[in-house]
């Protein structure tokens, strides 16, 4: 038996469901920027975002990892690209050249990242659960620059590039959402990975 339009089924469910992650994102955000972190509740978020609390559970283990999930796909993509760049790339260019390529897709999270910012501002408790959510993806960036050189596992040189790199993209981020949306998001990247290389190279 046939069932008309089933196979369009699927995409509309996934369709849904980011929708609607990204309209709890949206209300977190949003009543952080209101009332501060610490003084809301999951249940609050997703009343603001129209679900019940069981769904926002479906998609979510707590109100932190509401605010900290786009920094895993942002990672995810930039293993992806990292390890497409061309071998001749020096391995800071290469990440240089990763990041400032996934731009455009931020770029259109201005304001989220600019509320996310004021979310950190807001709560020891959220500035404690992003320090280790970073050092996961510091960790996760080591191994893309391992696997990039063929290593089984990250050593001391990619554990110190993917942290200062991990570093330098967080601060760009910071001066980029706390500025106009129109800047250009990739070209910021562009010119702080070239100063810390110029660091890099200077001698004393």
């Amino acid at each position: 038996m046939s069932v008309a339009g089933a196979p369009d089924a699927q995409p509309r469910r996934t369709e849904h469901k980011a929708r609607t992650r990204q309209a709890l994102v949206d209300a977190a955000l949003d009543l952080v920027a209101e009332r501060g972190f610490d003084a809301i509740t999951t249940d609050d978020i997703a009343a603001a975002a129209g679900v019940s609390p069981r769904t926002f559970f479906r998609y979510f283990a707590t109100k932190e990892s509401v605010l900290l999930f786009g920094e895993d796909d942002f990672v995810t993509s930039f293993t992806d690209v990292y390890l497409a760049q061309p071998a001749d790339l020096s391995e800071i260019d290469a990440v240089s050249a990763s990041f400032s390529s996934l731009a455009p897709g931020v770029t259109r999270l201005h304001r989220r990242i600019r509320l996310y910012h004021q979310a950190l501002a807001s709560s020891y408790v959220l500035r404690g659960q992003e320090q280790v959510h970073h050092e996961k993806n510091v960790a996760r960036v080591a191994e893309a620059l391992a696997r990039r050189r063929g290593l089984s596992r990250p050593d001391a040189a990619a554990d110190l590039l993917a942290a200062v790199s991990m570093t330098t993209v967080q601060n760009v981020l910071v001066d980029w959402a706390a500025g106009p949306a129109r800047a250009d998001l990739a070209e910021q990247i562009d010119e702080r990975f070239a100063l810390l290389v110029e660091l890099i190279s200077r001698r004393t």
